[in-house]
This record gives structure tokens, C-alpha cells and sequence, in this order.
């Protein structure tokens, strides 16, 4: 009894939680938020913590709610189906988009949200669906998820020839989309979901090192 209730907290989404939460706390203590968010004059003055911080930044409450949720949605189910590609999918996506918009796209001043996360933990999951399916030989799911899997580029595909967002109205919230981070975040979840090995053997096998070795 005891084993399966560790083995439960051991697989609760407590990092997605942590992190939604840090978003809502940020979102709410508004004297945090200038300091937090990407502008470009601040980076080009080395306030370069602004590269992580800025996903969690939020313009107005309704692209909070939105981002917010779907992070914890999809987040939750990700880590708990393999936490080491969860980590290894936010830690990536969280440098390269806010690096990715500064070079490629040098005329935007300001920057935030959970989005481009977003879409790396949905292309991660969708891809870990397939695998397990895959894995059964459950040829209808597989296509079924495929198709979802499709639906991201799609998205993207929409709002850059548009300009429009589809879930959250940048018109009334006078937001300009940014694509490229959905598109790289994407890419990273697609990535870490195919190349990356399953990290949960190796940090079984750190765990067992580590009694080892204090023994």
C-alpha cells in the first residue's frame, strides 16, 4: 500500500502545477511583469534572464487563461507519461523560441507567454501517443493521432498567412501573433518526442548508482 501510494506522488504533474501557478502568481503581481517580460532594449542591455522569464508573462488575462490551462492540460499529461522528455521538451523550447525570435525576427519589441510551450508539449504528447499505440499495433489511434499531429502545422500555417490567433482575440487585445514560436516549439516536442531516448531508465539507473554508491 504503501509503494502505491509513493508510486502515485511520484507521478503527480507537481512541476505543471508549479509552473501554471507561476504564471498566475506573476500575472497578478504586477510589479514583477516589466521586469520579467522580453523587450529587446532591455536583452541588448544583458537582462538576459528576461530569455526564460518572458514565458510566463502574460498581456492580459484572457491570453492568460488560455495559455495557462493548456499549459497545465497538457503539461500534466506529458509528465506524467515520461517527465524526463517533459523536462528536456520546456527546458529547450524555453531557450531557443525567445532565441529564435531575436534573430529572425529583430523587428518585434516585446514578447510573452506560455503559447510557444504550449505547442512543444502538445507536439510531445501527441508523439508519445503514437509511440505507445504504436507499440500495440493500434493502426486506427496511430492515424487518429497522426491527424492531430497534422492540426499544429495547420494552426501555424493559418495564423501566419491571417494574422490572426485562433483561440485568444489579438485584435481586441491589440497582440500581434507570433507563429515562430509556436512553429518552434513544435519542432522541439516532435524532436524530443522521436530522437531523445526514454529518460526513464536512465535516471533509474542514476538512482541505482547513487544507493550504491552511499552503500
Amino acid at each position: 500500500m504503501k509503494s502505491s501510494t509513493l508510486n502515485i506522488v511520484k507521478r503527480a504533474p507537481y512541476l505543471s502545477l508549479l509552473l501554471t501557478a507561476l504564471a498566475l502568481l506573476i500575472h497578478y503581481h504586477h510589479p514583477l511583469r516589466p521586469q520579467l517580460l522580453y523587450t529587446r532594449t532591455a536583452l541588448a542591455h544583458g537582462d538576459f534572464w528576461r530569455l526564460i522569464s518572458c514565458h510566463w508573462v502574460h498581456l492580459n488575462t484572457d491570453h492568460l487563461l488560455w495559455s495557462a490551462m493548456t499549459f497545465f492540460v497538457l503539461g500534466s499529461f506529458c509528465e506524467i507519461m515520461n517527465r524526463g522528455k517533459y523536462l528536456a521538451t520546456v527546458g529547450i523550447s524555453t531557450i531557443l523560441i525567445p532565441t529564435a525570435i531575436w534573430f529572425v525576427m529583430p523587428h518585434l519589441n516585446v514578447y510573452g507567454g506560455l503559447s510557444g510551450l504550449d505547442c512543444a508539449l502538445y507536439s510531445l504528447l501527441i508523439v508519445l501517443f503514437i509511440r505507445r499505440e504504436w507499440s500495440a499495433q493500434k493502426w486506427s489511434w496511430i492515424i487518429f493521432y497522426t491527424i492531430m499531429l497534422v492540426l499544429l502545422p495547420a494552426k501555424i500555417i493559418y495564423e501566419m498567412t491571417s494574422g490572426l490567433t485562433i483561440f485568444v482575440s489579438n485584435l481586441q487585445a491589440n497582440m500581434v501573433p507570433v507563429p515562430l514560436s509556436h512553429l518552434v516549439g513544435g519542432v522541439v516536442g516532435l524532436a524530443v518526442g522521436i530522437v531523445i531516448r526514454d529518460t526513464s531508465n536512465i535516471f533509474s539507473r542514476f538512482r541505482l548508482a547513487y544507493i550504491q554508491h552511499s552503500m
